[in-house]
C-alpha cells in the first residue's frame, strides 16, 4: 500500500469497459470519496466540457454567444427561454458510448452520469420541473426505452412526462443534416399541462445538436401555461 490507502476493495464492474472496478480509500479522500460507475480510465477519456463555452448553450469554445444562438434570440417566440447545459462534448468516445447505450439497449450505461447531471441540475435549475423529451411511439417501440426519461429519473426529483410526440416525425435526426433538423417540426403537445402550469422547466434530453427539439419543445410548454423554459442535456454536439 505504497500509495497511502489503508483500504482497498472491488465493487463490480465499469459501465463502459466491464473491466472490474477498484477502490482505494485514503485519509485524504476518506471523506470525499463518492462512488462511479466508470473506471479511471474511462473516466479519463470523458470529454467533459471545460474552459470557455457558450453561456446560452454550452458550445465549447465560445466567450459570449456562439452565432446558433444569435440566430435563436431572433426566432424564440416568448423571451421566456433560459439556457441549456450540456456536460460533455460529442467526440469519438462519446459517439461509441452513445451508440451502445441507445442504440443496442444498454441503458443502464445512464447512470455513470447521474451525479454529474444532479450536480448541475442543483447548480442551475433547482425548482425547475424536469420534462423530458419524448420519443415518437414507433422509436420507443424499436428502443424498448426513452435515454431523456433514463436521464430525468436520475435527477432524482419529480419528473412530468408531459411531452408527446407522434409518429412519422421527419426520420431519425442522427440521419439528417444541421438544415434538416432545424426545419424539421417534431409536433410536440403537452398531455398534462396542470403539471407544469405556472412552474419553471428545465427539458432534460441526450444530446443538443441544433437546439431545434428543445426550442420547439420550449414553445409548447410555454404556451401550455410554464413560466419559463430551458434544458439539460448530457452531451452538446
Amino acid at each position: 500500500m505504497n500509495d497511502g490507502s489503508f483500504l482497498s476493495f472491488a465493487r463490480g464492474y465499469c459501465l463502459s469497459c466491464r473491466e472490474r472496478l477498484q477502490t482505494s480509500w485514503t485519509y485524504h479522500n476518506l471523506f470525499t470519496w463518492r462512488a462511479g460507475e466508470l473506471c479511471d480510465t474511462c473516466t479519463g477519456q470523458l470529454p467533459v466540457i471545460t474552459g470557455a463555452a457558450c453561456p446560452e448553450c454550452s458550445a465549447p469554445g465560445h466567450v459570449d454567444a456562439c452565432s446558433d444562438c444569435l440566430n435563436w434570440r431572433g426566432r424564440t417566440k416568448t423571451g421566456r427561454w433560459v439556457k441549456n447545459v450540456s456536460l460533455l462534448r460529442y467526440d469519438d468516445w462519446m459517439q461509441a458510448w452513445t451508440t451502445r447505450w441507445k442504440f443496442r439497449g444498454d441503458a443502464i450505461m445512464a447512470a455513470a452520469f447521474y451525479n454529474d447531471l444532479r450536480r448541475a441540475y442543483r447548480k442551475h435549475f433547482r425548482g425547475f420541473v424536469p420534462v423530458p423529451i419524448p420519443l415518437a411511439p414507433e422509436r420507443m417501440s424499436e428502443r424498448r426505452f426513452n435515454q431523456a426519461e433514463v436521464l430525468a429519473a436520475g435527477l432524482q426529483v419529480p419528473y412530468a412526462s408531459v411531452l408527446e410526440r407522434p409518429n412519422g416525425e421527419g426520420g431519425k435526426q442522427s440521419k439528417q443534416t444541421k438544415q434538416e433538423r432545424l426545419h424539421t417540426g417534431r409536433g410536440f403537445t403537452v398531455s398534462a399541462p396542470d403539471k407544469i402550469i405556472g412552474r419553471n422547466v428545465v427539458i432534460i434530453d441526450d444530446i443538443y445538436t441544433t437546439g431545434a427539439t428543445v426550442r420547439e419543445a420550449a414553445d409548447v410548454l410555454e404556451a401550455a401555461g410554464a413560466v419559463s423554459t430551458a434544458s439539460l442535456t448530457l452531451i452538446r454536439a
